[in-house]
């Protein structure tokens, strides 16, 4: 799950289905199961993510019982986007293990298909805090369609994805040399509206976010916002990430009004994809507490801190760098609102989680020695 500071959006991990959607499927009600995957996939496309899951379990044992490998492999390649794109980390992974072993990697047999499995795994990897692993998997999957489909538009999502931990940890100009290379390729390869551009460049817009560069930062965000107004579903998750990146950028240029709208319309959207429970709910709902408390709305910013506080101890644990930051904020925003002993109470648990995790990053050094 992504746990970067709520000060800015998460850059956006992307993980797509192995295989295109063709012109159609057929309007049979004994579907088979490529049928099935192939209805799966646009049901994924238009972010219907428990539709696509249904579809696609039926499928597999559909291959199962044909015993065709090469199909097992895809459709559990394509399950693991469903998971991933829900946030279902610990399913995704051993499915994605059990996808790569059928896959003949060192021969460049089948490359795009096991480039796109590798690129899940990474995506897994990232998003649970394994990022040399992550960086490994991409650079094998890139590898990969370098050496035996070297014009493979896949190449742009794998590079924007090695560009996010790059990011992850503080590497800025290798995430943006690897964001640019991916633009440039997108830009050959793909048309001039292509959803696989949302990607990059509403992470080159994050990078610019961190740099504090907010009108650079809003430039890619309205030219994402372009491309997705034509070829994502209005409620799409993409659509979500995108316009928290937008709202966060005018918060930061005082345009209240605009970041209210856009944040709340992200949260709408991330919590109808993933759910009310997620960390990218919570994540969403902080920038929302934010906005509130920057128009003075202070009764509503406490009452988005209150809802969100107890998700995210659920999720991350309660002496974590995340709760301790959210005390931190509601602790200030309650003494706006001259609420002086709660707000001590919470500075009191911050101050402590911050000490337990100092001495305890103290003892793990002192035990490398």
């Amino acid at each position: 799950m992504c746990r970067y500071s709520i000060r800015f959006a998460c850059v956006l991990i992307v993980v797509v289905m192995m295989g295109l959607v063709t012109s159609g499927i057929s309007a049979q009600h004994d579907w088979s199961g490529t049928d099935l995957r192939e209805r799966a996939r646009q049901a994924f496309n238009e972010g219907r993510y428990a539709d696509a899951d249904r579809d696609l379990r039926v499928a597999l044992a559909d291959f199962e019982e044909a015993g065709s490998r090469l199909d097992i492999a895809e459709t559990l390649g394509d399950m693991t986007s469903v998971l991933i794109a829900l946030e279902r980390y610990s399913q995704a992974e051993p499915l994605l293990d059990r996808a790569l072993t059928i896959m003949p990697e060192k021969t460049g047999a089948h490359a795009p298909l096991t480039a796109r499995l590798l690129g899940n795994l990474g995506a897994v990897y990232a998003q649970t805090g394994r990022d040399s692993d992550a960086a490994s998997a991409f650079q094998r999957a890139i590898g990969l369609l370098e050496q035996y489909a070297n014009d493979d538009p896949h190449i742009v999502i794998l590079l924007s994805n090695l560009g996010v931990v790059h990011v992850k940890n503080g590497k800025y100009k290798q995430a943006r040399a690897e964001y640019e290379r991916a633009l440039n390729i997108g830009q050959l390869r793909l048309q001039s509206d292509h959803r696989d551009l949302l990607p990059v460049l509403t992470n080159l817009a994050g990078l610019y976010e961190r740099q504090k560069n907010w009108s650079r930062a809003e430039s890619y965000l309205l030219r994402a916002a372009r491309i997705a107004d034509h070829a994502l579903p209005p409620a799409h998750s993409e659509r979500g990430v995108l316009l928290e990146h937008l709202g966060i950028v005018h918060l930061r240029q005082e345009r209240l009004a605009e970041a209210e709208i856009e944040i709340r319309r992200a949260l709408e959207i991330t919590n109808q994809a993933v759910g009310i429970e997620s960390a990218r709910s919570v994540r969403v709902s902080l920038h929302l507490a934010k906005v509130l408390t920057a128009q003075r709305r202070y009764g509503e910013a406490s009452a988005v801190y209150a809802r969100a506080l107890p998700i995210q101890e659920r999720l991350f644990g309660s002496k974590t760098p995340e709760v301790a930051t959210t005390l931190e904020n509601f602790a200030k925003l309650l003494r706006d609102m001259s609420r002086i002993e709660t707000a001590r109470e919470m500075e009191s648990r911050a101050k402590r989680i911050r000490g337990e995790l100092a001495y305890t990053r103290s003892v793990t050094e002192l035990q490398r020695w």
